[in-house]
């Protein structure tokens, strides 16, 4: 699907220590378009059963992904639970809400 109907924030955390050594969360974020997906009934339940409670699928560039962990969709910060390339060139991501995302 090449109709890029939303805009995502894939968010990288780094650990930079200062000049006396003290370690620092430093957060990188990225806008990049994306398209949304729902989610099949099915496919819920599925993967309910088995511990998981996906909130959001989308797709994005697989040359725009880097490995974040973290994605912010629609002002809350979800957690990749899965990734799976879509395709030749997109990455399908599915995200869940963890405790104090929001």
């Amino acid at each position: 699907m090449s109709n890029w109907n939303g805009v995502c924030t894939l968010i990288e955390t780094e650990t930079e220590r200062d000049d006396k050594g003290v370690p620092h969360k430093k957060e990188r974020r990225r806008r990049v378009p994306c398209n949304v997906y729902s989610m099949s009934a099915a496919a819920y339940y599925a993967a309910a059963q088995a511990g998981v409670k996906p909130q959001a699928i989308i797709g994005i560039r697989a040359c725009a992904y880097s490995g974040e962990v973290l994605v912010e969709l629609g002002g809350i910060t979800y957690s990749v639970d899965n990734k799976q390339m879509s395709g030749a060139d997109n990455v399908r991501l599915t995200l869940v809400e963890k405790a104090g995302n929001r």
